[in-house]
């Protein structure tokens, strides 16, 4: 379930209320105020399961079922510098701990130009890491709201930027979708 999708759920189930109740909903929500975990879907399920268009149990349903499926949603609301650096460099470490973060004890001429080395015989392989968030170019709003699962068909964009083909003598790029990396 993607982002529309959850819209269209919870647009259901709001055309369930009573026109009183759905006015009332409209109404309110043009002037909520939001503040971190507090949000507009989490103020309109639980005036859903107040007016009892929803049971406990399908907002269960609905949350577990979101949550499976943008497994990887939390990495779109990371900066930039955080997710290609921090994230992506350990996620990579994690999968093969033969990625290890270079020193000057290891290679004397580093400067932070390279992210991660394998080790080759006496020598090592400078590995430059790059990542990037597939999203929905046709959609405007933040990096959450514009996230792709891997299965979508709408066309999506990657960035990657400063690769820099004379330092390094590998890259490794990283896609990740709501749902998948790659």
């Amino acid at each position: 379930m993607d982002f529309l999708q959850l819209e269209q759920k919870l647009g259901g189930w709001i055309d369930k209320l009573d026109q009183k109740d759905k006015k009332a909903l409209l109404v309110r929500l043009a002037s909520l105020k939001s503040a971190f975990p507090f949000n507009e879907f989490e103020f309109r399920l639980m005036y859903l399961l107040n007016h009892k268009v929803i049971t406990f149990e399908e907002y269960e349903q609905l949350r577990d079922g979101y949550s499976e499926t943008n497994a990887h949603l939390e990495l779109y609301g990371l900066a930039p510098r955080i997710f290609g650096e921090i994230w992506a460099q350990k996620h990579l470490v994690d999968i093969d701990p033969r990625f290890i973060k270079p020193s000057k004890q290891i290679d004397p001429k580093y400067v932070g130009d390279y992210d991660l080395y394998i080790q080759n015989g006496d020598g090592i392989i400078r590995v430059e890491v790059k990542a990037s968030r597939a999203i929905n170019t046709k959609l405007r709003g933040n990096l959450v709201e514009k996230a792709l699962g891997f299965a979508s068909e709408e066309s999506y964009w990657m960035n990657f930027q400063q690769i820099k083909l004379t330092i390094v003598d590998a890259f490794v790029f990283i896609g990740v979708w709501t749902d998948t990396v790659h």
